[in-house]
């Protein structure tokens, strides 16, 4: 494979930002081997948000990047997920999260069986401490307190201490697994430029990283129409295990799907903010998944009969127009899911921790 068609498998969608395709270029035609990790709370289920950047790994694989997932149950224990108990977090880490990782890989064409589960507690030593302790010289208090929105929480004053623990913690584990590609979703992009700009100082090297596009929920935002001064920062209406109707996981059942995505929000002839017509372009159009896509529309010659996309671009433009109806787009995302997440349903069937978490998680 030459270097032109791996930098371009690395970079293309979902990513929306590579810091920095310079350094990249450099990175691959020097022959650098490439190691990407992406680290994941062990919150609870996965959801498809979470699932697009797991499935990117299929695309760093093929442009032969070494793939790691980091099962970060110390900081979901500081962070006081399923209930902060540690060994049920490890528990969940081990038989629900690495195993749905891996089949999401596979879900876009991936090999699960090539990517490293590496488990946080288990290579935590006195030289990651050490090396957390450096980070800490290197940024200030203020710095740190403001990523403390990494872990979806707002800097107040009564916050545990351990959160400030956390970010630096994050920084840390890039440069002791000593990897150079830190991937993530855009949300994670504070604390990756931190270890950017500390990493010549603490580790040596400066880490580059992968910042994954954010599928939007597919609840209506709080405020609609949308305020022009929050258009493009569109990060805070992400996909969320706390808002009702926002998420599908990836072991949700068919009918769930078909509920949540029938239900989603998806206002007639807009383009601009349409979560729907957002999954549509990173889940159904998505490179990933090769470029001979074709989207089916199913509905009667009375309401225009069926019909097929092959390009997004043209998708928009005959919803834009109203030529395609939200509750026909609505229902061939439905069908398209379903279909796209039917290996990790699979996965979990009979899967007994899958009780417990759900519990865990709606207490």
């Amino acid at each position: 494979m030459d270097d032109q068609t791996r930098l371009e498998l690395i970079t293309r969608a979902p990513v929306d930002e590579f810091l920095t395709k310079e350094e990249l270029k450099t990175a691959i035609e020097t022959g650098v081997k490439l190691k990407q990790y992406i680290g994941f709370e062990i919150s609870g289920r996965i959801h498809l948000g979470t699932g697009l950047s797991i499935m990117k790994m299929a695309d760093l694989q093929r442009a032969g990047v070494e793939t790691r997932v980091f099962l970060a149950d110390y900081h979901t224990w500081i962070n006081q997920k399923l209930g902060g108990d540690l060994e049920f977090i490890q528990k969940a880490a081990r038989d629900y999260f690495g195993r749905l990782a891996c089949k999401m890989v596979e879900v876009a064409g991936g090999k699960g069986d090539k990517v490293e589960q590496v488990l946080a507690s288990e290579i935590y030593n006195q030289d990651y401490w050490a090396t957390v302790v450096r980070v800490a010289k290197a940024t200030t208090l203020a710095r740190t307190l403001r990523s403390v929105t990494i872990m979806g929480r707002e800097e107040e004053k009564g916050m545990p201490t351990a959160w400030a623990l956390y970010p630096m913690m994050q920084v840390a584990d890039i440069y002791f697994q000593g990897v150079n590609i830190a991937h993530s979703g855009m949300d994670q992009r504070k604390i990756h430029v931190v270890a950017r700009e500390a990493g010549e100082a603490v580790a040596g090297y400066k880490p580059m990283a992968l910042h994954c596009h954010m599928l939007l929920g597919l609840h209506k935002p709080s405020v609609w129409p949308v305020p022009k001064d929050k258009e493009g920062k569109w990060t805070m209406f992400k996909m969320s295990k706390s808002i009702k109707g926002s998420a599908v996981y990836v072991d949700d059942s068919e009918e769930e799907i078909r509920k949540k995505v029938t239900g989603a929000f998806c206002p007639e002839k807009e383009t601009g903010y349409n979560p729907v017509l957002d999954w549509v372009r990173h889940l159904v159009f998505s490179p990933m998944f090769g470029k001979d896509q074709v989207f089916a529309i199913c509905r009667p010659a009375k309401f225009g009969g069926d019909a097929e996309y092959r390009r997004y671009e043209d998708l928009e433009k005959d919803f834009s127009g109203g030529r395609l109806h939200p509750m026909d787009l609505k229902t061939a995302l439905a069908d398209r899911l379903v279909e796209l997440l039917a290996p990790t349903r699979q996965a979990v069937k009979g899967l007994k921790i899958m009780e417990e978490i759900a519990d865990r998680t709606s207490r």
